[in-house]
């Protein structure tokens, strides 16, 4: 990668990171001091919400979106 590259705009990128920064404040959490559970938690809380943004954004349904640790073994 150059360093063009790493410095130009990427809008969904943009858009994913404006999301993370939001569920983190809304949970108040501090990632660097955050426990791995709460980093989970975080990370999937991040990636349901950007998708359904996504989602909404193109038109598509929400339905479509992977449910909240969809795939995990209780």
């Amino acid at each position: 990668m150059s360093a063009k590259e790493y410095f130009q705009r990427d809008a969904e990128r943009d858009a994913f990171y404006r999301t993370f920064y939001q569920i983190c404040r809304r949970f108040n959490v501090t990632w660097s001091t955050a426990t791995p559970e709460v980093r989970a938690f975080i990370e999937e809380a991040t990636r349901v919400t950007y998708e359904q943004e996504k989602a909404k954004r193109n038109g598509v349904s929400l339905s479509t979106v992977k449910p909240f640790f969809g795939d995990a073994a209780c």
